[in-house]
């Protein structure tokens, strides 16, 4: 069965969370692993997504905070908003991973809905532009 990560297209980034590799990474050495920007991986500081320790004006990701940030990726490709992110890692922890906790698998199949509705408005919408397109199109020149 495909995980989560691998559904989300993040399977790379998993890897950046694997055993047996150093015991922490400075924020450049993170971004690199992962792929990121520093500038991204700051920005879930700031939102509250991720929270490493500090050892003066460094920051330090432990493997707990590489597995977050994984999962954070991973819920942000399925289009999860942060604050939704926020409630699923609160459920979760650091060391499990995203939909194990029963509600978190409920936010995460309201996100689905949320996605279905969104397709079927889209779907709609294709429907009517091609409706307005082909009554307002100039009939083709006869040959």
């Amino acid at each position: 069965m495909e995980t989560l990560q691998e559904a989300a297209g993040t399977a790379m980034l998993a890897a950046a969370a694997e055993p047996g590799e150093q015991a922490f990474y400075f924020i450049g050495e993170l971004a690199e692993k992962t792929g990121l920007d520093p500038k991204t991986i700051r920005f879930y500081e700031r939102a509250g997504l991720l929270s490493p320790p500090r050892h003066g004006r460094f920051r330090t990701y432990l493997k707990a905070d590489v597995e977050r940030l994984v999962n954070v990726i991973t819920l942000r490709r399925l289009g999860v908003p942060l604050a939704r992110i926020r409630d699923i890692l609160a459920l979760e922890g650091d060391s499990t991973g995203p939909g194990a906790h029963p509600r978190a698998l409920r936010i995460l199949e309201s996100h689905l809905k949320m996605l279905r509705r969104k397709q079927a408005e889209l779907e709609l919408q294709i429907t009517q532009t091609e409706v307005a397109l082909a009554l307002n199109r100039p009939p083709a020149p006869a040959a």
